[in-house]
């Protein structure tokens, strides 16, 4: 087969610009992909032809304050995750996405279960890479952040690790990963995300949905009821070296899934960036298994 193009477009929703990524003809099954902290649609550039090629229809958006969407300032937009749903499930909306599968990952695994608690019945798979829906996710490394979200003071903000600034950026990708697995990682991707990032105001808007994150824990009990109730197909992968959301939490699903599909790779946060050659695979098998 061709190899597939992928188009770079924009889109208006609620008076912001949403930039876009898609390949693949939109009358095939549709998979919209969510991306995580604190990259973009640019980390599905490998995963967007892959997936046309396989005959799928695939769309990555940039949330507002993320890649090339518009970055408003915290004066007149409110940078927490209900409002990141609104606006996704707006763009749903506008593309005409009447089913499709969802591929989430980190800050994308919940806003992508907020978008489909509002469409239930246009979701046909779930994809999770690395996304959190239970509270074993939020392991040791987060106690600061609840002690945070539960007392918001000076001491506590003070207790926080650095993380929104250029080496935050590039640990976001390589804290926990084994030495040998380092040169797999293109700089490129943390020096985009940061210079993305280091532009007037946004690390404050970036701290202010860190800060909404808090919110999401009491959907948590929501989206395992999603689950339940749905039995969705779900394919769950992971990296056991993720030193952001604990590999606790992906045997957490078949809870509520029983037929969940797991596997634990050899890798960290950002997988899909050290192991496509693994990922890609185990992904285009069980559309190919479960989209009819």
């Amino acid at each position: 087969m061709q190899p597939q193009k992928v188009f770079h477009r924009t889109i208006p929703i609620n008076g912001l610009d949403i930039f876009y990524r898609e390949a693949g003809d939109p009358v095939h099954p549709a998979i919209l992909l969510m991306h995580g902290f604190p990259s973009s649609s640019h980390m599905f550039r490998r995963l967007l032809p892959a997936l046309a090629q396989a005959g799928y229809y695939a769309i990555a958006p940039d949330f507002p304050g993320f890649g090339y969407s518009t970055y408003p300032t915290t004066d007149g937009f409110a940078y927490t995750f209900e409002n990141f749903a609104h606006i996704l499930s707006s763009f749903v909306e506008q593309m005409q996405l009447r089913n499709f599968a969802l591929y989430l990952h980190d800050y994308g695994s919940t806003i992508g279960m907020r978008v489909a608690l509002q469409h239930p019945e246009k979701i046909s798979a779930l994809i999770f890479q690395d996304g959190n829906s239970y509270e074993e996710g939020l392991g040791k490394e987060w106690d600061t952040a609840k002690a945070y979200w539960d007392s918001p003071t000076a001491a506590n903000k003070a207790q926080l690790p650095e993380w929104l600034n250029a080496e935050g950026t590039r640990q976001q990708y390589v804290a926990g990963v084994p030495e040998a697995q380092l040169p797999l990682f293109s700089p490129d991707n943390w020096a985009l995300d940061w210079a993305l990032m280091d532009r007037p105001g946004h690390v404050e808007a970036q701290f202010a949905l860190f800060e909404d994150y808090r919110d999401n824990r009491k959907f948590f009990p929501l989206f395992q009821e999603f689950f339940r109730r749905t039995q969705l197909p779900a394919l769950v992968i992971w990296g056991k070296y993720d030193a952001y959301f604990s590999v606790a939490e992906a045997s957490c699903y078949t809870r509520d899934l029983p037929h969940a599909e797991v596997h634990i790779l050899d890798a960290g946060h950002k997988a899909l960036e050290s192991h496509f050659e693994e990922i890609s695979p185990l992904v285009l098998d069980f559309l190919r298994r479960e989209l009819k």
